[in-house]
């Protein structure tokens, strides 16, 4: 299943690129995972949505631009018809190519994907993905040298998983620059960025070996919904009003607008559906326009199937002899039971326990963070600093941000 490599990109950066301090090879922290390649004349690209003045070869490549899960990007220069660039291991990444004035020529498409999972690497965090030969094939960018059959060791089951969501994405095409100029808007700090955030109660947490975490009938699941979107600095409401409306053609009349913060260098703003007391209903996929001091912007909105796509996080406390919890333990499963490698899909993980009230006992991990600023990475294991009594704890989350920056909040209880 081939799509449009540019809506595939465009899809994979309105899910993933979050609003975080970036700039030019700002992704600067820890271990690197190498990208590089050779840039080809042989195929012209059409026009395209993104330049419709003229045509451009892939020789006209002069700034690689290189996005990841967590929000940050990287700008990399082309030298004599080769690149260099890097990018943390344990994300997914797009890859554009631009010329000298950043307008589009096409983007990454390897394997069938239009992103590029940097998990299961071959060489670990020292992994060098050699794509080789690249050539041009409408706006696809396509490498002569497969890494998923090389460097990517995912599994056939696994690729195909980032392929179907890539389908979900198709839609989200025109979002990379809604101000329609040639030039990613992300790099002028316009950018508006759309992605899904669900909360689900899914069972009864684990104790030790005596009581087995207990997930509830998965048909039977309340999805709460809601949209996330994120806008760059230079569009940020002076009032801190944002209004959604929408999808044109059917358009909903119950969207209110719900938290609203600045990021480092923007806007967050989340949108709910709430019917006859019935609050978060989905929102189902098309063209929304987002109202910011006045000037409305058209978005491409598609989400994906939390009931196909979940990953279920299962934790188990394990108590000190004083029956405290001193540490969790996770295991992470779909919800037909099979298991999972977290890894190749979970970026950023955080712990939630809270008591009465819900006052907050223990948290740990935070998500939409940066590579370069260390985050906490640990997926499996977490050791409370201080025990606290099992009697005291009511509820707890473990909340994830998947590759492609969607938002799950899992929550858990002891009923």
């Amino acid at each position: 299943m081939k799509l449009n490599s540019m809506k595939n990109l465009v899809g994979f950066v309105a899910i993933t690129i979050l609003l975080l301090s970036c700039g030019k090879n700002n992704d600067s922290y820890g271990s690197k995972v190498v990208i590089k390649g050779t840039i080809s004349s042989a195929v012209n690209v059409k026009s395209s949505k993104m330049e419709p003045a003229k045509s451009l070869s892939l020789s006209d490549t002069r700034n690689i631009l290189v996005f990841n899960s967590s929000g940050s990007y990287s700008v990399f220069s082309v030298h004599d018809s080769t690149f260099e660039s890097t990018a943390a291991p344990g994300t997914a990444i797009a890859v554009s190519f631009l010329d000298a004035d950043n307008k589009f020529i096409g983007c990454l498409h390897a394997g069938g994907l239009n992103v590029l999972p940097l998990v299961s690497l071959k060489d670990g965090d020292h992994t060098v993905i050699n794509l080789s030969t690249l050539t041009l094939d409408g706006t696809d960018v396509v490498p002569a040298n497969n890494p998923l059959e090389n460097e990517i060791g995912l599994n056939a089951n696994e690729i195909e998983w980032y392929r179907e969501l890539g389908s979900y994405y198709e839609s989200l095409s025109k979002n990379i620059d809604v101000d329609d100029d040639g030039v990613p808007d992300m790099l002028v700090k316009k950018q508006i960025l759309i992605s899904t955030h669900y909360s689900v109660s899914v069972g009864k947490w684990g104790i030790n070996n005596t009581q087995q975490p207990q997930v509830n009938d998965t048909s039977r699941f309340n999805i709460v919904y809601e949209i996330r979107i994120s806008g760059g600095s230079a569009i940020t409401p002076a009032n801190s009003s944002a209004v959604l409306t929408g999808p044109e053609g059917d358009p909903y009349a119950d969207i209110t607008q719900g938290h609203y913060s600045k990021a480092p260098d923007g806007f967050i703003a989340f949108f709910a559906r709430e019917t006859d007391n019935i609050q978060s209903l989905p929102f189902k996929k098309g063209i929304y326009t987002l109202t910011l001091d006045g000037i409305n912007y058209k978005l491409n909105y598609s989400n994906v199937c939390p009931k196909h796509f979940l990953i279920i996080p299962q934790p188990t406390f394990l108590t000190n002899a004083s029956n405290e919890v001193a540490s969790v333990s996770i295991d992470y499963e779909l919800p037909d039971h099979s298991s999972i490698n977290a890894e190749n899909f979970v970026y950023l993980v955080q712990l939630q326990i809270s008591g009465q009230n819900m006052s907050r006992l223990y948290e740990v991990g935070g998500l939409f963070t940066s590579p370069n600023t260390n985050p906490n990475v640990e997926k499996y294991n977490f050791k409370l600093p201080t025990p606290i009594p099992l009697s005291e704890i009511t509820n707890m989350s473990v909340n994830y941000q998947d590759l492609l920056g969607n938002e799950y909040d899992i929550g858990w209880n002891n009923e």
